[in-house]
């Protein structure tokens, strides 16, 4: 994960810098990392950094493998996240409506949301069916284009917001896509209310993505279904996408927002 920064400061806590390198690298380190590797990694001594990994391990923000001696994060950030008042509302009010799309439609769907660079999924439902698709709780991945959460969080801001997001997208991609194209894109995505694409990642999904608003209009979050076509589901791509709208609508509303009562 990129580790973000201030450029300058008059302040400085060295052992608050030290922790906070270690939970960033362990967090993209799987399936762990011994002290020394930390240690090599950070480029610092594994006797310079042994109490802090003490104290991380004796908190609970990381945990040692007793037979490898690896440690790896737990999800005790994940959990401080949740304590926040407004994705605790978020989650209050999403995960019913989200598993009634899944029942509605035998497809998942997960809530995504951004965090500095990366959009996180902070919530997720599986389908009903046997077999079926879906993104780990809790994953995370650059905010760049090639995401279809990252495009239609950044369609519903601010044109201030929005023209940020369209530069940290470019920034994040090691083959950035040409702006103008990108910034049409994410205009027919905001006129059109939702975007649906096949997928860039895996073949056989077409991504529906709907951005969920807050009183102000603008997206805080997004319910994705990754649609996966099977033989035994009958929910067609067009009745998914129209009990998507509705969760989304309701979702929001219930987030503070208000729409136009239909014609």
């Amino acid at each position: 994960m990129k580790t973000t920064k201030p450029e300058s400061s008059p302040y400085s806590a060295p052992a608050l810098e030290k922790g906070l390198d270690i939970l960033e690298l362990l967090a993209d380190a799987t399936p762990g990392l011994t002290q020394n590797q930390i240690a090599t990694r950070l480029g610092r001594s594994a006797s310079e950094l042994f109490r802090m990994i003490e104290v991380l391990e004796r908190r609970g923000f990381i945990r040692r493998d007793p037979g490898s001696n690896a440690y790896q994060v737990t999800l005790k950030m994940f959990e401080l996240a949740h304590r926040q008042p407004l994705v605790k509302r978020l989650l209050a009010v999403a995960m019913p409506l989200m598993q009634a799309l899944a029942r509605a439609t035998s497809q998942s769907n997960h809530l995504v949301v951004r965090h500095d660079d990366r959009i996180l999924v902070l919530a997720q439902v599986d389908s009903p069916e046997a077999m079926g698709f879906s993104v780990r709780l809790g994953a995370h991945f650059p905010f760049r284009a090639d995401r279809v959460s990252a495009r239609v969080l950044t369609a519903f801001q601010t044109e201030v917001a929005r023209a940020e997001m369209v530069d940290e997208m470019l920034r994040n991609d090691p083959a950035p896509p040409a702006r103008a194209g990108l910034v049409r894109r994410i205009d027919l995505i905001g006129k059109r209310g939702y975007e649906e694409h096949v997928s860039q990642t895996l073949p056989g999904i077409t991504d529906l993505c709907f951005p969920i608003v807050d009183h102000s209009g603008h997206a805080v979050a997004t319910l994705t279904q990754p649609y996966l076509r099977q033989r035994d589901v009958k929910t067609s791509v067009a009745e998914a996408r129209a009990a998507h709208a509705e969760t989304v609508q309701e979702i929001s509303r219930q987030l503070g927002a208000q729409f136009a009562d239909a014609p």
